[in-house]
C-alpha cells in the first residue's frame, strides 16, 4: 500500500464503492479502505450453492425505479436487470398465538413498483468492483485516527491484518455509519461538538434488524395459492415475503425472507440457533409440513455486527437523516454513508446520493 494519495475513502459498502467509481471516472487519485474481509457493507447476498448466480439478499432487497433515479441509472449503467417482487396469491395475516393464520385475497398488488435485482443486490457490488483497479482497494483495513497536519493534509492511522500503518491524503470521505465515525475514530483536532452530537443521535439504518431466509428446492407456497407475504403478530418473523430469485421469468429455487420482531438484546440472549428453530417452526405453522425441510436457513443479525451497529441502535423505525452541521476545522473531511443523505437517508438511493454530494464537493474545491 502506498503512503500518500489525494483522497482516502473509508468504508467499502455501496456508498464507498460508488464514491471510488466516481473518482475513477474523473482520473482522480484515491484509495478505498474497508475494515471487513469483503466489500458490500450492509449488502449481503447468499445463494443455493457457489455455482448458482441466483442470489437472495440478507441486507437490502428492493428498489423502486420511480423514486430511485440514481440507483436506476447505476443499475442500467452496470448492465444489471431487474424483476418485479412476486406478490400473486393470498396474503397471510397471523394475529393470535394458538389460532391459524388467516388467508386473505386482497385483490390488489401489495408491493407495486417493487423490484429485485437478478443476482441480488450483490450484483451492484460486483459490478462496481469490476470498475475499480485492485491496487486502489484494500480489505481488512480498519481506520483508527485522523490527524490534520501542518500542510492541511491528513494523516490516516489504520490497522491492517494486525499491522499498524499510516498514509497521507488531502481529502477524507467517510462512507460508513455516522455513529461509528463518532465512536470509533479519533480526530485531531476533535470534531465540532455539534457535529459529533448529530452523529451520535443518528440511528444507523437496519442496524437494529435481523433477517432470515429459508431456502427450498421450489417455491411450493405458490402452488398452494399463497403469495408468500405474511404479517404476523406472533413471530418471531413479523414481516415475510417471497424472495425466490428469478432467472428468465421463472424461480430458480424457493426462498422465503422475513424480518425478526424480537429486539436486538433479546436476540443476543436467545442465540442464533434457538432463533433459527423458532423461525422454522413458524414457517411450518404458516405454510404447512413442506416448510419443515429447507435446504438451508440463513440468518444475519445486524445488531451484533460491530462494523454496522452500536449499542444505541435499537430503533427499527425510519429515523431522521442528513447532516446540517459543518465542521470548519475539517473542511476536507466529507461524509458519504447513506445516513448522511437528507432526501434518501437509510436507503440504497441515499448511499449514492451522499457519495455524489461528497465527490461533487471534492471536484468543486480542486
Amino acid at each position: 500500500m502506498k503512503t500518500m494519495t489525494d483522497t482516502v475513502i473509508i468504508g467499502g459498502g455501496l456508498s464507498g464503492l460508488y464514491a471510488a467509481h466516481l473518482l475513477e471516472q474523473q482520473g482522480h487519485d484515491y484509495m478505498l479502505l474497508e475494515a471487513r474481509d469483503r466489500f458490500g457493507g450492509r449488502i449481503v447476498s447468499t445463494s443455493l450453492n457457489d455455482e448458482s448466480p441466483a442470489r437472495v439478499d440478507l441486507g437490502p432487497s428492493w428498489f423502486w425505479p420511480n423514486i430511485n433515479p440514481q440507483l436506476s441509472a447505476l443499475i442500467e449503467a452496470l448492465g444489471i436487470t431487474a424483476y418485479k417482487q412476486f406478490s400473486g396469491g393470498r396474503y397471510l395475516v397471523d394475529k393470535m398465538r394458538g389460532a391459524p393464520p388467516q388467508a386473505i385475497d386482497i385483490g390488489y398488488d401489495i408491493m407495486p413498483d417493487t423490484y429485485r435485482l437478478h443476482g441480488g443486490m450483490q450484483s451492484l457490488i460486483n459490478g462496481l468492483l469490476e470498475k475499480l483497479p485492485s491496487e486502489t482497494r484494500f480489505l481488512n483495513t480498519q481506520v483508527r485516527g485522523i490527524t490534520k497536519q501542518a500542510d492541511e493534509t491528513y494523516l490516516v492511522e489504520y490497522e491492517r491484518n494486525g499491522n499498524n500503518g499510516t498514509l497521507s491524503a488531502k481529502h477524507i470521505v467517510f462512507a460508513m455509519p455516522l455513529r461509528l465515525v463518532s465512536q470509533n475514530i479519533t480526530f485531531h483536532p476533535a470534531l465540532d461538538p455539534a457535529l459529533k452530537k448529530a452523529f451520535d443521535s443518528t440511528e444507523t439504518w437496519m442496524a437494529a434488524h435481523a433477517k432470515a431466509v429459508l431456502i427450498y428446492e421450489t417455491p411450493f407456497w405458490r402452488e398452494m395459492g399463497f403469495s408468500g407475504s405474511v404479517n404476523s403478530n406472533v413471530g418471531p418473523l413479523v414481516e415475510i415475503h417471497d424472495a425466490s430469485p428469478d432467472i428468465n421469468g421463472e424461480p430458480s429455487y424457493g426462498a422465503i425472507m422475513g424480518f425478526m420482531g424480537i429486539n436486538g438484546p433479546a436476540r443476543k440472549t436467545a442465540g442464533d440457533e434457538t432463533l433459527k428453530k423458532l423461525i422454522l417452526q413458524q414457517a411450518v405453522r404458516l405454510f404447512g409440513p413442506e416448510a419443515q425441510t429447507p435446504l438451508r436457513v440463513e440468518y444475519i443479525d445486524w445488531y451484533q455486527d460491530p462494523l454496522t451497529a452500536t449499542k444505541e441502535d435499537i430503533a427499527t423505525s425510519h429515523g431522521v437523516y442528513g447532516i446540517n452541521t459543518k465542521d470548519s476545522a475539517h473542511p476536507n473531511i466529507l461524509f458519504a454513508g447513506t445516513e448522511a443523505s437528507r432526501g434518501y437517508g437509510g436507503y440504497l438511493e441515499g448511499a449514492l446520493d451522499a457519495a455524489s454530494h461528497a465527490i461533487g464537493a471534492i471536484k468543486n474545491c480542486c
